[in-house]
């Protein structure tokens, strides 16, 4: 039975009760005759009466022992009964209590028509669950569920009951994780580490007055305490020595304390600290720790009330900052390797720009020498003179291998090289390969040769400028380390599924070998066998691991067999498609004579004299009028004046370069200069320049230093 229906039959039986001592009065009044009656029906009352009394004790009992703060009133809201638990939860006794109006007594002045907004709730709906605000005798406000209902009998609410339980620590368990949940998140969300603080402090302010609050982080290397954020009605500090304050003793001590005036005074009057700033009635400090290490102290403040904060909240306060003390620290892990990442980036754009910058630097001059080399070896040299031109273009060669190996190794490493498909036929390559080395063996007096197993595919699909590269690497190494026997290329199919044929090139020399245990180590990038490989052989110790880059970005394998002084075999697999055409010769696209650009009006822009005059050569020499352009600016001033068939568009000039000049062109309003065909000549081959250049819609490019072929090549298919 609940108490609605308990005090329901108690006043039934009281207003019973009272009827029936009524009915006795008026009949006892002149009818003595009928004595017995009445003396039977008085000990009848009697029995009543204290039934009425034992259930009243039972109901009073009941209403004590219950663990919720009870509380009954008249319908115009005046107290007629509390229990033991009001009495706990809100510090009025029975006595304080009874004929006060209950919202008077426990509503805050700011909560009363939301009370009476409940009290009318459940007089229409008899009953009514809220979470609300109430008061103690002391004015603290406490957080209760409140169940509000009413009494009726006949159809008249005879009374008002409330039922109310403390659910402040819930509450507060529950707001404090939603600060630290809300603290941790934005933590991670912030890109500044600065702008955590004004957060930290808005979500405090649900539990504290946040006005004389701030965050002191510490420097233990200088022993000083940086504030990036102070919020004081009186000072205003940004960054303090450790030594004698408050918050460095709390440092010192490791330890969260609440600390009223009096005992700021002991302090100071031990020596422990000095107080600077504007006395304060009550301080409140945590230190911020993660794992062993104090990164900080937090602090509450109160000029006016000593009694602001207690024990409870300094215990929650330290709880919030260790949570704080990790947000942060997450946060400034995070900034350190958002800097970390950023530092390895601008690094590697320096690098980049750097090879950029050096490749067009050392480009520019080889393609000076090589180019002239070229011109001297069509002009007929005598026999003496075919010596040194002979020289110059191998040590112009060698040094421009060098500059490849560097530059295509960065590319390698940025992910932007790029492998071709396109069909080539393999007999010719490996023909190509065979005459250009021959020469350099010859010199060395070794024998060399390439042996092609019957099966392979006569027409193949890939990269035959890589394939050429990865077997050049090989090659070089072999004859360099070679000083008498063999080098020998054996190249078979090891076998073909469809269209896709699997070939193993095996390339062996008898030279001095290479250690077991250096195996692994040989293809690591900057690194040769031996410290004083570079000193007796020259190279950079890049070789092998480009061969090694550009084979496994393939999806091929490659592998090492040496001992020293017994030679070394390099072995590696690499797949190709096979056209359909596989078994018919194709014609070689490479004009066997200059001839197709006769009378073709050519612009070429380039800052670079001598580059220039090498081209020039070339163009003149294959019947092509030449205009020259020093600079992007000149290039469209003279576009405006005169139409051209083709334009060389040097990428890196003075006043305008020629990508600004390409974009300008391929926006002009005028079809003829809109639609001309550009051919870019530059000395740069990092990605970065073709990162520029892609959406320019440039027809074409060639690299300096250029063989004439290829730039006969390039004009031919694009000229107009």
């Amino acid at each position: 039975m609940n108490y609605k229906e308990q005090y329901k039959e108690l006043l039934e039986a009281k207003n019973q009760l009272e009827k029936e001592l009524e009915s006795l009065r008026l009949k006892g009044q002149g009818k003595n005759e009928i004595a017995r009656d009445v003396i039977i029906d008085v000990s009848k009352q009697k029995e009543y009466e204290n039934q009425v009394k034992r259930e009243k004790s039972f109901f009073e009992y009941l209403i004590d022992s219950t663990p919720e703060a009870i509380v009954i009133t008249s319908p115009s809201g005046k107290i007629t009964m509390v229990n033991r638990e009001f009495t706990n939860l809100f510090g009025f006794s029975s006595e304080e209590a009874v004929n006060n109006n209950i919202d008077d007594l426990v509503v805050p002045a700011d909560m009363k028509e939301d009370a009476i907004r409940i009290e009318s709730l459940a007089s229409m709906n008899q009953k009514e669950v809220r979470q609300t605000i109430r008061k103690d005798k002391s004015g603290n406000k406490i957080h209760v569920t409140l169940i509000a209902t009413t009494i009726v009998i006949n159809n008249e609410i005879v009374a008002h009951i409330g039922i109310y339980r403390d659910i402040t620590a819930e509450r507060r368990n529950q707001l404090l994780q939603e600060i630290l949940y809300n603290i941790s998140t934005e933590a991670l969300k912030q890109n500044d580490l600065k702008e955590i603080y004004p957060i930290i402090v808005h979500e405090l302010s649900k539990i504290w007055d946040t006005n004389n609050f701030f965050i002191a982080l510490y420097d233990k290397t200088s022993e000083t305490l940086s504030l990036p954020f102070f919020a004081d009605e009186k000072d205003n500090f940004y960054e303090i020595p450790t030594k004698k304050t408050i918050t460095g003793w709390v440092v010192n001590n490791n330890k969260s304390v609440l600390l009223r005036e009096n005992d700021l005074k002991i302090l100071e009057e031990a020596g422990d600290i000095d107080l600077i700033g504007t006395p304060c009635k009550v301080w409140m400090g945590v230190p911020l720790k993660v794992e062993s290490n104090i990164i900080g102290v937090m602090c509450l403040q109160d000029y006016h009330n000593e009694n602001k904060f207690s024990q409870g909240d300094l215990i929650v306060m330290d709880f919030i900052a260790n949570q704080i003390a990790i947000a942060i620290q997450r946060r400034m892990m995070l900034d350190n390797l958002i800097l970390a990442r950023q530092k390895a980036e601008d690094a590697s754009q320096t690098k980049q720009l750097f090879m950029s910058t050096m490749s067009h630097e050392i480009r520019t001059p080889l393609n000076e020498v090589i180019g002239i080399t070229n011109l001297l070896l069509q002009g007929n040299p005598r026999e003496d003179q075919m010596d040194y031109i002979k020289t110059l273009k191998f040590s112009g060669n060698h040094l421009l291998t060098l500059v490849n190996d560097v530059l295509d190794y960065n590319k390698m490493e940025s992910g932007k090289i790029v492998f071709e498909q396109t069909q080539f036929n393999l007999s010719d390559f490996l023909d190509e390969i065979m005459r250009s080395y021959s020469f350099r063996s010859k010199a060395k007096h070794l024998s060399f040769d390439i042996k092609k197993a019957s099966n392979l595919p006569v027409e193949v699909i890939g990269d035959p400028i890589r394939l050429n590269q990865i077997l050049s690497n090989l090659l070089s190494n072999a004859l360099k380390f070679t000083n008498q026997g063999s080098v020998t290329v054996l190249i078979k199919e090891l076998n073909r599924t469809g269209n896709q044929s699997k070939m193993e090139f095996t390339v062996t020399d008898t030279g001095i070998g290479i250690p077991k245990d250096k195996h692994l180590l040989i293809f690591d990038s900057f690194t040769q066998a031996s410290p004083d490989t570079t000193r007796h052989f020259g190279g950079t110790g890049l070789g092998l691991a480009i061969c090694k880059k550009l084979i496994e970005l393939q999806g091929g394998t490659i592998t090492v067999e040496s001992e020293p002084e017994k030679g070394s075999t390099f072995r590696f697999v690499i797949s190709f498609g096979v056209s359909e055409k596989g078994s018919q010769k194709q014609p070689i696209e490479l004009p066997e004579n200059y001839t197709g650009l006769e009378g073709k009006n050519i612009l070429v822009a380039e800052d670079n004299k001598i580059n220039f005059f090498v081209a020039s050569k070339f163009l003149i020499g294959w019947g092509v009028t030449v205009t020259h352009a020093e600079n992007g600016q000149l290039a469209l001033e003279i576009l405006e004046k005169e139409d051209f068939d083709l334009i060389l568009m040097d990428l890196h000039m003075p006043v305008m370069d020629g990508i600004e000049a390409t974009r300008i062109i391929r926006k002009s309003e005028n079809p003829k200069i809109r639609n001309i065909p550009i051919v870019a000549l530059t000395a740069a081959i990092m990605s970065e320049s073709y990162d520029k250049i892609d959406d320019l819609n440039i027809n074409d490019s060639v690299l300096k230093p250029f063989k004439p072929h290829d730039l006969f090549e390039r004009i031919l298919k694009h000229v107009r």
